[in-house]
């Protein structure tokens, strides 16, 4: 075999290592060389999607109106007695952190899974006790629904005479980041903490 077939054969033999070498680290849940490895979830998971709500204000509100920068948005109750406030009080403070340290506004975002009793009047003299610039979005109980089911929110209804109306409301706890086009980024989970969460906003956010 001619010398220049024999190297000709050997570099492909080494780049086709390199290659599955690659795809195997990846598989495993590796980051190929450049990608930042920042705090939070599950990342590039099919969560999210188009809702069509109605804001603390009264304004209809679509999921494109998150778009332009990142928002931090979760899902609970006003009548939530302890982690949704935990919860909401985090988000508050993850977005101050993020814009005392980087040139980005994050929108903190309430999306209620309880219509019967969040409504935009309710929701108005409530999230303004965690930030000023939060949103509260309610809607009718198949919006809501549907924008649950599209970020994989589970939720149900829970009789309990201690809470106003008999019922109390079961459900998960996250926090979902989105980016600038409102798409999902990942999520951080209860007791996160907020400079977690801000670290975690601004690299995923490139900031």
């Amino acid at each position: 075999m001619a010398l220049a077939t024999r190297a000709l054969l050997a570099i492909g033999a080494s780049i086709a290592v390199v290659v599955v070498g690659t795809a195997g680290f990846i598989a495993m849940g590796g980051k190929p060389p450049g990608v930042r490895d920042c705090p939070g979830g599950l990342v590039g998971a099919d969560i999210g999607g188009p809702f069509e709500l109605t804001s603390h204000t009264g304004q209809r509100m679509t999921d494109r109106d998150l778009a332009g920068g990142p928002s931090l948005v979760y899902f609970g109750y006003a009548t939530c007695p302890d982690v949704c406030p935990a919860e909401l009080a985090d988000v508050a403070a993850a977005a101050d952190i993020v814009s005392e340290k980087t040139d980005l506004t994050v929108k903190p975002v309430l999306i209620t899974i309880d219509p019967k009793r969040d409504t935009p009047e309710y929701l108005s003299e409530y999230v303004p006790y965690f930030h000023d610039d939060m949103i509260g979005l309610t809607g009718t109980e198949a919006e809501i629904k549907s924008a649950a089911k599209a970020y994989r929110v589970y939720y149900a209804e829970r009789p309990d005479e201690d809470f106003p109306d008999g019922y109390s409301m079961d459900h998960s706890s996250y926090i979902y980041l989105l980016g600038k086009d409102s798409e999902f980024i990942t999520y951080f989970k209860y007791a996160d903490g907020p400079e977690y969460i801000a670290e975690g906003v601004a690299c995923h956010m490139g900031a």
